[in-house]
């Protein structure tokens, strides 16, 4: 299992459309709008690379979509 958190920047007045589309793809725990040079970061989970480079691939044909920047984790502590 791969946990990843994917950093989405948009075009300015496309923040809702993209927070819709993102909505409907597999693969993503949670979705946030943040503060910062991005607009949005998801929490994704998949089972290989592969998956995960699927998944950005679908969040790249978003229309709106500017940028992503993909953060994998390696390890993750519990508090």
């Amino acid at each position: 299992m791969i946990k990843a958190y994917i950093l989405i920047l948009t075009y300015v007045g496309n923040l809702k459309s993209v927070l819709n589309e993102l909505k409907n793809l597999e693969n993503i725990e949670s979705i946030a709008v943040i503060a910062g040079d991005y607009d949005i970061i998801v929490k994704a989970r998949v089972e290989n690379l592969e998956q995960l480079m699927e998944l950005t691939d679908k969040i790249h044909a978003i229309k709106g979509v500017k940028r992503t920047n993909t953060q994998v984790v390696e390890k993750e502590i519990e508090t």
